[in-house]
This record gives C-alpha cells, structure tokens and sequence, in this order.
C-alpha cells in the first residue's frame, strides 16, 4: 500500500513535550558527573512526560489538504460519484479509442451480506447498456458466483453485444502506411462461461470457454474510405467469408505486486492460451498465445521506480487456414507505441516493449518518463529486436494514497504527437 509523506501538524503540546525531552536530555548527561540529593530523577521526569502526553485530549490535526485525501482514500469519492442508486450507475461501455463521447447505464448487485468483501456462494450480478456519439454500442451482461461451495473457486456467465462502426485499419504489416487509414464495422454476439481458481494468494488460475459471432462491414466514418475500397477483401482473411468460433481459454499468473491499483514494487507475470475454432467454414481455425510480464524495480528513494513490461502475442492457424484480420494482435494506442494511432499496425505476431520512470511529484501526482517499443510480423521468426518501432513521452498521473485515478501521457513517434487521455493504468 502506498504511504502518503505529508505528516500530521505538530501540536502545541506536542512541542511542549519535545522541548521537555531536550531538557531531560541534559539533565541525564548532568546527573552522570553528579546528581544531588533532593533533585528529580531522570526517570521520574520521564514518567511526569507520558503523564503530560496521555493528558492530551484533541488527536493532531490534519491540514485542509491532507483531511480532503484523507477523506477521498476512506469515502470511495469514485465510487460515490460513479456509484448511483440501488445498484444503477453510468456505464461507458468500455469501447475502443476513437469511439467519441461515451454514455450508457449499468446495474450491479451481490446478493448477500457484505457489500466489499467476497464470501461463499454469494451471486452477483454485472449489465451494462451504452452508446457513444460515433455510433458504438455495447450490451452485455454476466452472472457470477463467488467461492463456490466455500472453495477458492469463481464461476461467471456472460454474454454481450456489440457493434464498433469506425475501426481503423492501415493494412497488414510493419509496411503498411499512415497514408492508407481506412476504416471497417465490426459486429459480434458472444456467450460464455469462466472458471477462476485462486489456490494462493499469488497465484490466479483461469479457464473458459466462448461462442463468438463476429461480422465485417463497410465503416461509417465519413473521413475516411471504408476498407474495400483501398483493400482487396480477398487479400484479407474474414473480410469476406463469415463465421462462428468457439474459443477455449486457460490461463496463469502469478502476481505479486504490492499494490495491483497503484503498483510501486514486485511484478506480474501471466500466460494465456486460447484456441479458436472455425464451426462453419473450416478455413479459419488457430491459436493463440499471449505472454505479458510486469516488473516494478523500487529505487532507493521508494518514491521514484522504474517500470518495465514485455508482450508478446502469437498465432498459429491450423494446417491450410488462416487468421481472421480482426482477431490479429495490433500495437499503437493507449499502452504500446503510444505515439502511433490505435491499430496502426497488426499481423499475425506482435512484441511490444515498454520502460517507465516514474516519480511522486506531490501526494496526488506521479510524473513519468516513457519508451515504448516494438513489431509486428507474419512470421514470428521476424520478432526480433532490429527494426523496431518506438514512442516516447512524458506522463502525469493523477492518484489517491490507494488507488490510480487518471493519467494523461504527451507521446511521440516518427508519425507525430499524441495526447492520451486515459481512465486505467498502462500497466
């Protein structure tokens, strides 16, 4: 957990009392040359201090600024905001950058006692209903339910809907060009069922498995030409030919970070593998491989770190398929190479490389020093350490004595500068 700096005011007769331990002190060293009958001992004095001490009434005060952090870590002024009423609150819908202004509406709920804390068999409901002004639409819903049988063991439902009309694509590759921007719909239903084991405190197992109905269509954005008309769709794997998927999930991780809202130690190290197969065509079946490592290395002056982190994304199709384009790992965005646009490269494999310095600037404010790098290949043979990609930046992030609030990252790449507004961390 993070601890604040700012130290509570001194009181008056705190200072009385520090005062009273100077001069005790010199009384203690004058007593060691000769102490005459009649005078108080050093013990004594000291006794008569922790008598003044207990006599204190009024706790120390805290300044304004310290109350109004103090108040925010203990109130959940998020959630107050955020929290709405009997379970309802506002929803964004979680869409991709560029989707526009976000609005929607949510609705929680965990039948049980105990609103903050997990308990057995408890059932908990998640939905979510929203929009955005360029046209995204999201509905989802889940059912979970925690500590199964009083074991260690989650068990969650869900299933959503979704359109995202304005996807940007730029071609296959790391020769695709900033020239090409296009854009694509992207609509999908999908169902599915999570398992998530926690055997020990740092070690997350997970499992699943998901129907998927994804579609491609034409894009709505008037700025730019809708995918068919700068790419041949034949050239493009699931442009075309649509299909349902099963994808089946399991994953590892081992996570010991100090604090997983606002890490300043330890690391987080997960592997997950998926395999997707193809219920209708037969042509586009294949594997998936994420691996994404963590490490926060405390510097001597435990308010300063640095912050490193490698991801690696890989596919295999099947003998004779393919990978569909909307299903390939992309870089540029929010969290890797931040100074190129969202999905401004994608291929089959990817690697992205980030390092941090990060230092506390004031109780509220993190300044940050950044370098992304990385690439993307057909072939993962191709992802090696020469010719890669990179951004860099400054970065300020807003936080509480617990929990990260917002950050704002000013990053640069061959391709111009972008600001990134953001309500998560980038890892």
């Amino acid at each position: 957990m993070h601890i604040s700096r700012t130290q509570p005011l001194v009181t008056r007769n705190s200072l009385r009392l520090v005062l009273l331990l100077i001069v005790l002190t010199a009384v203690d060293r004058a007593s060691a040359v000769g102490q005459t009958a009649g005078e108080p001992t050093r013990s004594s004095m000291l006794e008569a201090a922790r008598d003044a001490k207990n006599a204190e009434t009024s706790p120390p005060e805290r300044s304004r600024v310290e109350r109004a952090l103090y108040w925010y870590d203990n109130q959940y002024l998020l959630a107050k905001i955020l929290g709405g009423w009997n379970g309802f609150h506002l929803g964004g819908g979680d869409f991709p950058a560029g989707a526009g202004v976000k609005y929607g509406v949510g609705f929680s709920h965990a039948f049980g006692s105990g609103r903050l804390e997990r308990q057995p068999n408890r059932v908990g409901i998640d939905t979510v209903a929203a929009s955005s002004t360029r046209g995204y639409s999201r509905l989802a819903g889940a059912l979970r339910l925690e500590q199964v049988g009083g074991t260690p063991v989650d068990v969650t439902a869900r299933g959503q809907y979704y359109e995202f009309p304005q996807e940007d694509f730029f071609g296959l590759g790391m020769n695709s060009r900033k020239e090409d921007r296009s854009d694509y719909l992207l609509e999908s239903t999908e169902a599915g069922l999570d398992v998530r084991w926690q055997p020990l405190n740092l070690i997350t197992l997970a499992s699943g498995v998901s129907y998927l109905r994804p579609k491609v269509e034409s894009g709505t954005d008037a700025r730019f030409p809708s995918i068919e008309q700068l790419f041949d769709p034949a050239t493009l794997p699931g442009a075309e030919a649509h299909s349902a998927f099963v994808r089946s999930d399991a994953s590892i991780a081992l996570d010991w970070r100090d604090n997983p809202l606002h890490p300043h130690a330890g690391g987080r190290y997960g592997i997950e593998l998926s395999d997707f197969r193809d219920q209708n065509l037969g042509s586009f079946s294949f594997r998936h491989v994420a691996i994404d490592l963590q490490q926060y290395v405390p510097l001597p002056n435990r308010y300063r770190l640095i912050a490193l982190r490698a991801l690696a994304v890989l596919t295999d199709p099947l003998a004779g398929q393919q990978v569909p384009f909307y299903y390939q790992p992309t870089l540029g965005g929010s969290s890797e190479l931040r100074g190129f646009r969202e999905f401004r490269f994608r291929d089959r494999n990817s690697l992205s490389l980030t390092a941090e310095y990060r230092w506390e600037a004031s109780w509220l404010l993190d300044g940050a020093l950044f370098v992304d790098a990385g690439k993307v290949a057909g072939d993962r043979r191709d992802l090696t350490l020469r010719d890669l990609n990179v951004s860099y930046g400054v970065g300020f992030r807003v936080h509480s004595n617990n929990a990260f609030v917002t950050r704002l990252d000013l990053a640069r790449s061959r391709e111009g500068f972008i600001p990134l507004l953001r309500f998560e961390h980038v890892f």
